[in-house]
């Protein structure tokens, strides 16, 4: 399909902007192999593992008569597709990172895949692809032909295995789009396979927790550039870009897993179009899942043309902010609890007019606070950074000397 070829290409021009072809580093470079190891010293596929696990050698005997049985009738004397690791029992799928001895948290390792090589993605995605396809005839066998009354109890076992990487499979890829959801919640489908970005906030640049710094992905010039909280463009230090290229790695390497799975593994394809159709009011991709090869394929070039065009004059300079009534009376004392925090503080502005008060449960008064920003100097000019100050009242409508209180949520502004 055309389509497919335009992603397939855009996924390889980013693989050139950004290394994706390249090997991974060494802090991270053996999280495949590691995850392989613990699959390596079981057998090639859930039955056999099965039947070395069986203490009762009768129990043994029929579970290989029963693989016999399945290699012969069901996979037309075709041995299994090796067991990925991704599907094996040692692996499991928690999206707050948590950790379990002696197994892999597939999640985690998703975060960290930027530093695999293309070529690996791409084959573990033929391995899982050639695995829940075989696993796929032998379910169906059973749902038609009783395969698993027909070779005894052990048949019970072994579908109830075979069901278990299934689900699997699907937490593995529920896995890469819940990351996705968090990186790129700007790119929408439309119709006939077209995609809407937001030139504004197209997703957010993530670290290798699957968390924000900071930094939004925007579009400029149909071309991808760097922009803060505020929507503003900015430019990123060396290890802030060294952060977004990674992450631009990452999302390239969900391209590879995604290309090709579209749903049709289940015989679903034609209900999700439905579904989307009438439900959601999509239309123009034949699954969700082709839509999501497609969305990581897109991010992955915008963020990669953003690291490419880095550069300080991208930076969009706002207005001084506006003093507010309240910066007369406060400006000395907040100036100088600033400079005393950071000394490339050259000025503050406070733009509250009047004192917000703070009161408890009771309705008593705890402390009163003003916002504002430090302006201090940067290696790229003048910054207004996001702050705020705070008495505390001390009884009978007294309140204490000013204090520095909290930092702002959004990004410092570069001034004009």
């Amino acid at each position: 399909m055309k389509t497919k070829q335009l992603i397939l290409k855009a996924m390889v021009a980013t693989a050139l902007l950004v290394g994706g072809t390249g090997t991974a580093n060494a802090q991270f470079g053996n999280i495949l192999n590691k995850a392989k190891d613990k699959v390596v010293n079981n057998t090639k596929n859930s039955i056999n593992r099965a039947a070395d696990k069986a203490v009762d050698k009768a129990t043994q005997k029929a579970k290989q008569k029963a693989y016999k049985t399945i290699t012969k009738k069901i996979l037309g004397l075709k041995q299994m597709p090796e067991l990925p690791w991704t599907m094996a029992e040692t692996t499991f799928v928690d999206l707050n990172r948590g950790e379990r001895q002696g197994m892999t948290n597939a999640y985690t390792w998703l975060l960290n895949c930027g530093d695999i090589s293309n070529q690996e993605m791409a084959t573990l995605r033929d391995q899982m692809k050639a695995r829940y396809s075989a696993n796929n005839k032998i379910l169906l066998a059973d749902e038609t032909g009783g395969l698993s009354s027909a070779i005894g109890e052990a048949g019970y076992e072994i579908i109830k295995e075979v069901k278990a990487e299934q689900a699997r499979y699907w937490e593995f890829y529920g896995a890469i789009k819940h990351s996705m959801n968090i990186h790129a919640y700007g790119i929408k489908p439309k119709n006939d396979h077209q995609t809407s970005v937001s030139l504004k906030n197209s997703g957010l640049v993530c670290d290798r927790t699957g968390g924000g710094f900071g930094i939004v992905l925007g579009v400029k010039n149909d071309k991808g550039r760097f922009l803060d909280l505020n929507g503003n463009g900015t430019y990123l230090e060396d290890n802030d870009l060294e952060t977004a290229k990674y992450c631009a790695r990452r999302m390239l390497n969900y391209g590879f897993l995604l290309e090709g799975v579209d749903g049709t593994q289940d015989n679903m394809a034609s209900l999700e179009n439905i579904i989307d159709n009438k439900v959601f009011g999509e239309s123009g991709y034949d699954t969700d899942w082709a839509f999501e090869t497609n969305r990581a394929a897109m991010y992955a070039k915008l963020l990669a043309e953003a690291c490419a065009s880095n550069d300080p004059s991208n930076i969009e300079r706002q207005p001084m902010p506006k003093a507010g009534a309240m910066n007369g009376s406060l400006k000395a004392a907040a100036l100088k609890l600033a400079k005393a925090e950071d000394s490339s503080v050259i000025n503050v502005v406070i733009t509250s007019k009047s004192w917000n008060v703070v009161r408890n449960a009771l309705g008593i008064p705890t402390h009163r606070t003003v916002t504002g920003y430090w302006i201090r100097n940067s290696k790229h000019g003048k910054q207004a950074v996001s702050r705020s100050w705070c008495q505390d009242h001390i009884g009978g409508g007294r309140y204490s000397a000013l204090r520095n209180f909290g930092v702002g949520t959004s990004s410092p502004i570069f001034l004009k």
